[in-house]
Formats: C-alpha cells, structure tokens, sequence
C-alpha cells in the first residue's frame, strides 16, 4: 500500500512539474530565440538602409568596410545582392547567394517580403540564422541584405538555463519525494499497526491495544474504535473459557455423585443377574468416558486460555523426558519405542507446556500402533527451525479421513471403540500454535503416519504476534493424530 501511495503521489507530482515546467522551458527558450532574432534583424535592417544609399551613388567601399567591422565583431558574414541576386559586395571574399539556407530568405526579400520569423533555437540545433532585408528606394527593390548568424553563443545561453531549470526540477522532485514519503509514513504508520494488531485479534494470539495518538483524525478514531472491539473479542473469549472451564469443574460433583449410586446399584442386583450387571458395567464405562470428555474439555480451555510469551526451550531435553515417561507403556503394550534425540536442540515455546504437546502424539502412536514400531526424532530444519517427528508403523488413516483429523471430537468409525474424547490433539495444536510453531500430519512409507511439530528457532527476535499465515480450520489443515485424540 505504502508503493502504491508513493507511485501516485509522485505521479501527481511528476505531473504538476511537467505541466509548469514545460511551458516554462518553452517561454525560456523562445525569449532568448527572440531576443537573438530581433538583435540580428535590426543589424540587417540598418545594412540595408546603409545599402540603399550605397547602391544608389555607387559607393560600395564605405558598405564593404562597415560590413567588414561588422563580420570581424560578431563573427556574422553579410552580403549584398542586387536586384537580379548577384553579390555586390560582402564581409568576407568569396560569400556568394549559395550559402546553404540562404536561398528561400533571399528570394523572399526580394520580392520585397523581409524576414520576420524565427526559429526556435535549441542547444542540439545547429543551423544558422539567415535573415534577409530588401533594399527599398521609392517602392522598388534595388536588392537585399543578407546575414548569417551563427547560433552557438545563444544556443549556450539556453543550454545554461534548461540546465538550471533541470537542476531546480530534480531538487523540486526531491522536495516532492521526501514530502511524500513523510506524509505516507504517517498515515499508514496507524494503518500497519492496525493490520497487525487485526491478525494478532483474528487469530486470537494476544490481547491487543494499538496507540490511538497518531496519524490522521479518522484513523485514530478508527484505532480508538479497534482498541474498544478488541477489548469486547478479549472479554468474550475470556467469558467463554472461564464458562467452560466452570462448567466442566462443576460438572465433576455430580458425575461423581453419579458414578457412587451406580456402584451402589450392584449390592441390590441379584448375583444370578448377568444381563444386569453388564447394563451396570456399560453405564459405569460411559460415566468414565464423560469424565474424560470432561478433562479434555478442562485442557483445552486451559490452553486457549495461555497468554504467556513464547520463551527458549530445551527441546532436547524436554523430548528425552516424555520418551523416559512413556517407556514403561509402550514396554506393557509389545510397543517399541526408539529415539533419536541429539543434544543442544532449542526453540520458542509456551513456558513447560511442550512436554504436554509430545504427550499426544507418542499417546495416540501407543494406543494405534499397539505392538508396532515408534520413533522420536528432533533435528534441527535446514531454516534452524526445531522439528519433532513422531512416526509408527501402524496402520495409518485412509487418504478421506486424513484431511479431518484433528477436529474437535472427531474421531474415526474404525477406533469408535478405542478410549479417547477427540479432543487430545486439539489441545496439542493450540499449544503449538500459541507459540508460533505448526503441527503438520502426513502418512508415513510403507505405512503409519507421522506427526511434525515445527517451533521457531530460540534466537528469533520475540515481538508483538503480527501477521501470519491463518490457521485453518474445521479439517482443513493436516497434521492431525489417529482418531483425534
């Protein structure tokens, strides 16, 4: 926006320049022009008053020695014709009617028509000026006087004054430039503070507040207008996640409650009531299964909730902890678990909330490639970006359902009966993505999948979050676990 701005600006400018500066080149050169036209032809005039006398006694020595003079001054040669077009006399020996240009003025003046238009002198245009005056005595023309200037010393004089004329139109553009530049510096200063405090508001990453003491008076207006919105957007979502961490913490009581009658339940059933006891089992799993849904729901809202700035992590360290965690597990289940994790890995993360992060990816391989083959590997991208792979050799999800993953809840009809809420790597992803990272999904050869974590390198400047890419939403973005969990 800001070239855009500069190129009309300037184009205006270039413009208003042009349309005074033209017309004032023109006006300076035709005075000049003019000013050398009216000198020389005045000098013409006055020969050919000299020359009518001249010719009219026959006395030609005393013209002959005043154009000499003449000649000798201005650097002008002059020649006198008479009535039938043959040179009389002349500044200089050997000056005939066959000068070139010297023809059309001739033949003009006599026919009695002096010259009374000039030229335009140019600093790149070299011809002479040949001005031609008739010889008049009683309406008869006895002959004509011819001069023929030579340019070079007006045609300087304009060469002199175009080029100041030049220099004051390239300072003017200066001028213009630098005017223009400090103008569209601040109007737009408020509008790219806008824009990035907008993105930082959509994409829900901070809290924002621009300054609303600069720029023009609509756009400080405007920011006072942002600055109310985004407070309202804040207090909303504040308002959201307390409701549903209320919510899912007031619901622990009765579901608690829930889960003692039904275990109480068991003492009055008869010990011959098979059917009932398995009614009984049945209940007490989906109590358990929404007490799960209920402590997912209690994360995420945690996580959507973290305000907290992006600081270096050991990643290293941090993947070498989960891994000791889940060894145990994975040792119960069959799975194996490798890991390769180098030393003096780092990157920007939320304050102790990637080893929560890793838990999701290395739970979702345990639970879907039960009795297969994990493995943990951090390396440092060639962006020095930290990446995280967690890759199985499981069965994987189908090329239709891999686009969805992730989603809040959804889960895939082939693991409807392995535990989980669908809400485990909704969490993982907020978390990565409030600290400027990306999870990606793909499907890992021959088979299984892999989950990518990517996080800034720990060097990278920590600033206001400003635009970014837009998160997708709603399954459109890979990088999902199996199932969602």
């Amino acid at each position: 926006m800001r070239r855009r701005l500069l190129i009309i600006v300037l184009g205006l400018t270039a413009g208003l320049v042009a349309a005074l500066g033209l017309p004032l080149v023109h006006t300076a050169v035709e005075e000049e022009s003019r000013r050398f036209f009216l000198s020389r032809a005045d000098d013409t005039a006055r020969f050919a008053d000299e020359a009518e006398w001249a010719l009219s006694t026959g006395r030609t020595r005393y013209l002959t020695a005043s154009l000499t003079r003449y000649d000798e001054l201005y650097g002008t040669p002059v020649l006198v014709t008479g009535e039938d077009g043959l040179v009389i006399c002349s500044s200089r020996e050997g000056l005939t009617a066959r000068i070139p240009g010297v023809g059309g003025p001739l033949r003009r003046a006599l026919a009695g028509q002096p010259t009374r238009r000039h030229h335009t002198l140019w600093p790149w245009d070299d011809r002479p000026y040949v001005i031609a005056e008739p010889i008049v005595r009683d309406s008869r023309v006895l002959g004509a006087v011819v001069t023929v200037s030579d340019t070079a010393s007006p045609r300087a004089i304009i060469r002199d004054r175009l080029i100041v004329l030049g220099l004051g139109v390239v300072a003017l553009t200066a001028v213009a430039l630098v005017a223009a530049a400090l103008i569209v510096r601040w109007v737009l200063r408020p509008v790219r503070t806008l824009d990035r405090a907008a993105h930082a508001v959509g994409y829900g990453t901070h809290p924002v507040r621009v300054a609303d003491c600069g720029g023009p008076p609509e756009l400080r207006r405007l920011a006072a207008s942002f600055n109310a919105m985004a407070e309202n957007i804040a207090a909303a979502a504040r308002d959201q996640r307390a409701f549903v961490a209320q919510a899912t913490h007031q619901l622990r009581n009765p579901l608690t409650a829930l889960r003692i009658r039904l275990e109480n339940v068991e003492w009055h059933l008869p010990g011959d009531d098979a059917e009932g006891r398995e009614e009984l089992r049945m209940a007490l799993g989906e109590v358990d299964r929404l007490g799960d849904v209920i402590d997912s729901l209690l994360r995420l809202a945690r996580a959507e909730a973290v305000e907290a700035v992006p600081a270096p992590v050991d990643v290293s360290a941090v993947a070498r902890s989960r891994a000791r965690a889940w060894q145990a597990a994975y040792a119960r289940t069959g799975t194996r678990l490798t890991v390769d994790v180098p030393d003096g890995v780092t990157a920007l993360c939320l304050p102790n909330l990637l080893g929560h992060a890793l838990d999701v990816p290395l739970d979702n391989a345990l639970k879907y490639a039960r009795g297969c083959s994990v493995a943990l590997t951090v390396r440092r991208g060639d962006d020095g970006c930290a990446e995280i792979r967690v890759r199985d050799t499981g069965p994987g999800l189908p090329a239709d359902e891999l686009p969805r993953a992730g989603e809040r809840f959804w889960r895939s009809v082939r693991h409807r009966d392995v535990p989980g809420t669908g809400l485990g790597l909704a969490t993982a992803r907020t978390l990565i993505e409030e600290s400027g990272g990306t999870l990606e999904l793909s499907p890992a050869d021959p088979t299984g999948l892999q989950i990518l974590i990517r996080l800034r390198p720990a060097d990278e400047a920590i600033a206001v979050p400003g635009p970014r890419e837009a998160p997708e939403r709603d399954g459109a973005r890979t990088g999902r676990s199996p199932g969602g969990q």
